[in-house]
């Protein structure tokens, strides 16, 4: 069984290694999440994390359709931490409610182009990527490129790093996030 000593919530004097992330972390989130204190046991997993996190910005998905992304693998890993991050950051960045609500609870969203774009995300996470051919086609039917389609590997990507890392190091929901808890139903 792991405990708390296994992964601790490291700072610069305990992983100087990581320093570079924490400097990274305090500029683009105004502070140094839980999460990439956890990852700096590994300083490279950090830097990855932010890499990544940095590299999904750089893609053509809109802040929603990234919110809608990160939301939806979070929600489908049960990662009860990356649920608060990305429902308060999503609401912070205008994301509506009803959408934020909606992944939250597991629930089709309106939107079509969203809901396409969550389906899509859901499909290649429940068969590891091998979507058939309807997935796809309705995927662009909807609106959206193949380009988008690599796009949701990436942030698959990114989520699956903080995720499992959460999963296995039992990562503390930030103070600022609190308002936004949220638990994993039973059976996920």
């Amino acid at each position: 069984m792991t405990t708390e000593s296994d992964f601790p919530l490291h700072d610069r004097a305990s992983a100087p290694a990581a320093a570079a992330s924490f400097d990274r972390a305090e500029a683009t989130f105004g502070m140094v999440p839980n999460l990439i204190r956890k990852m700096a046991t590994v300083p490279a997993l950090a830097a990855a994390y932010l890499d990544l996190n940095e590299l999904l910005q750089q893609t053509s998905l809109s802040g929603e359709e990234q919110a809608v992304l990160l939301l939806t693998v979070s929600r489908f890993h049960a990662c009860d931490y990356c649920m608060a991050a990305h429902s308060m950051t999503g609401r912070m960045a205008g994301v509506a409610d009803s959408v934020v609500d909606a992944l939250r609870e597991d629930r089709p969203l309106e939107d079509p182009a969203l809901e396409a774009l969550r389906g899509f995300a859901r499909a290649m996470l429940e068969h590891r990527g091998w979507v058939d051919e309807t997935d796809k086609q309705a995927f662009l039917e909807a609106g959206h490129t193949p380009q988008k389609m690599l796009e949701v590997i990436l942030a698959i990507g990114l989520k699956t790093l903080s995720n499992y890392t959460n999963h296995i190091a039992a990562t503390p929901v930030d103070e600022p996030m609190q308002g936004e808890r949220w638990t994993a139903p039973a059976g996920g």
